[in-house]
């Protein structure tokens, strides 16, 4: 009976169809990427890279002006700035994951975590080095007191030990992409469809997904502290610098700062860097003839801060004391060994804190340990008591717009980075890789290149920590991101060839800082082209290699 029947001879529409895909999406204001010729679509992709740009402008001088406010710095530096960086980057990512495309779309997301990643490793950096050069002096360590002219290749730049701890943190982080990658990689191996990968990474994501919250708690948790660490150490330089502090109040700050307990806190390496970055000013000051050592005739002056006597005998004595190799002088190295030693005889404390006016004792963070930061023009002129109101509401005026932005621009843009993809008949990832992070991260190029010019350790040490700060939580934060999409989506984590190069530059670079205590413009051509040569290994390992 059923042959009998006529048929109905309208053909069902395939789903992929355009004016289906357009149905199938919620209502918006803005022009459909399929309906645009590539005029158009060049047009429409530069409105939103621009408009995306702005947005990041925004919300990042935003969240600066609140520095101005000393009693958030701290917390903003070190949590809001961070957070607020990753947030273009993050709404990429979440954008490409949903619609009804969303396991083609979502590489769009990957393309963009790994370019924002990658760029922010290579481009900001290499400015850094090349701008922020200083002459190389005779002991092979640059040069930022003299700061002479540099040649073409010549000249380079050291920093601070906090970066290559960050770095250390950095490569920690990658650790997280392996616990969806190792699921997905034995899926693919075992040939299963894209529908079995997606759910035997059903779990795995929930499980990546927790420990990206950890990470990124962590981290925060670390940067505070990090933060505030800086900030008392400068204080104390501070007030040392001024003769505030006297050395026997900055060997009370250290102890007490450790808690007292010499078997536990003073032994850590942590304690002894902290010493030496406190005794180097008292150094230069009893080091009188600047030859870098101490001879005994300079050795009295140093006992006077400590309450002890200076008697021939006792200065003879303590002398004796410090200069353990007995060469006749005291190094620094002999000197901070000498105050550890200090430190670990409880009579010599008892003494020593028993000696400590309250007037030199180190002053607390929120007293003197702000540095300044430039106040705008036309609050600077406002009264003390209108400035704070002023500083707030354009602060978050400026970050509640910036992110509107954000949330507003970043699909549309995704849809564009989709549509260009499929025109040149290549993968999304590649064309979000190169044009995403310039549209979300392009202030830190400006931020990278003003710093650089400064031509000091200190700002170095900034400009890059900022950078390695924002793969941390690209690692952590974006990277949870995606993982959601992955848990709620049922969508299939096929970006194994992604994954291997992305985490393979953060290494090479990370690395490479971690191993060298001064960079150079060789350094920085080879960070710079790490930024070519991840596109390279992608390409490589997909279509040479076959994965995905």
């Amino acid at each position: 009976l059923e042959s009998l029947v006529p048929r109905a001879t309208t053909p069902t529409p395939s789903v992929s169809h355009p004016v289906l895909v357009r149905a199938a999406k919620m209502e918006t204001p803005f022009v459909d990427p399929v309906d645009l010729n590539n005029s158009q679509l060049i047009f429409f992709t530069v409105v939103y890279a621009v408009v995306l740009y702005q947005a990041s402008g925004l919300i990042s001088g935003g969240s600066e002006l609140l520095m101005l406010i000393p009693s958030v710095a701290a917390l903003v530096g070190s949590v809001v700035l961070p957070i607020l960086g990753a947030v273009p980057d993050g709404m990429m990512v979440l954008f490409s994951g949903v619609g009804p495309n969303a396991q083609e779309t979502v590489a769009v997301g990957v393309g963009a975590l790994a370019g924002s990643t990658v760029m922010l490793l290579t481009f900001p950096w290499f400015i850094c080095i090349t701008y922020g050069r200083v002459p190389i002096n005779k002991e092979g360590k640059p040069d930022f007191v003299g700061k002479g002219p540099v040649g073409c290749c010549s000249g380079g730049i050291s920093y601070m030990k906090a970066i290559p701890a960050n770095c250390k943190i950095m490569l920690l982080t990658t650790v997280l992409y392996f616990v969806i990658q190792g699921p997905a990689t034995k899926s693919e191996m075992s040939g299963a469809s894209m529908k079995e990968q997606a759910k035997v990474e059903h779990t795995p994501a929930l499980v990546g997904l927790v420990a990206c919250i950890a990470a990124f708690i962590g981290y925060l948790a670390y940067c505070v502290w990090d933060a505030t660490e800086d900030k008392t150490l400068a204080t104390v330089i501070k007030g040392i610098e001024k003769r505030q502090i006297a050395l026997a109040a900055a060997l009370d700050f250290i102890f007490r700062s450790s808690g007292g307990e010499k078997e536990q806190s003073l032994t850590q390496k942590k304690q002894r860097d902290r010493l030496r970055v406190i005794c180097k000013p008292f150094f230069r000051k009893y080091d009188q003839n600047g030859d870098k050592t101490l001879d005994i005739e300079e050795v009295p002056v140093m006992m006077e801060d400590l309450g002890l006597k200076t008697s021939n005998r006792k200065v003879k004595a303590e002398f004796e004391k410090q200069d353990t190799d007995k060469d006749g002088k005291v190094s620094f190295d002999e000197f901070v060994n000498y105050m550890f030693d200090t430190m670990q005889d409880p009579m010599k404390m008892a003494a020593l804190q028993s000696s400590v006016s309250e007037m030199n004792r180190v002053p607390s963070v929120t007293q003197d340990g702000e540095e300044e930061e430039e106040m705008p023009g036309d609050i600077a002129d406002l009264p003390v008591s209108q400035q704070r109101c002023r500083i707030l509401m354009r602060s978050f005026w400026m970050m509640g717009l910036g992110t509107a932005l954000v949330l507003v621009f970043s699909d549309p843009m995704v849809d564009c980075l989709s549509e260009w993809g499929n025109r040149l008949g290549i993968s999304p990832f590649y064309i979000s890789f190169v044009l995403a992070p310039f549209a979300s991260n392009a202030s830190e190029l400006l931020s990278a290149y003003t710093y650089a010019c400064k031509k000091t350790e200190k700002n170095i040490t900034t400009s890059l920590s900022t950078l390695i700060g924002a793969a941390c939580m690209n690692n952590t934060f974006v990277l949870g991101i995606f993982l959601s999409l992955i848990y709620l989506q049922g969508l299939a984590w096929q970006f194994t060839a992604e994954t291997i190069a992305m985490v393979l530059i953060q290494w090479v670079i990370g690395l490479l800082t971690i191993m060298s205590k001064k960079q150079t413009m060789l350094h920085a051509i080879l960070i710079l082209l790490c930024y070519p040569g991840c596109l390279l290994i992608v390409w490589f390992l997909e279509n040479k290699v076959g994965l995905d």
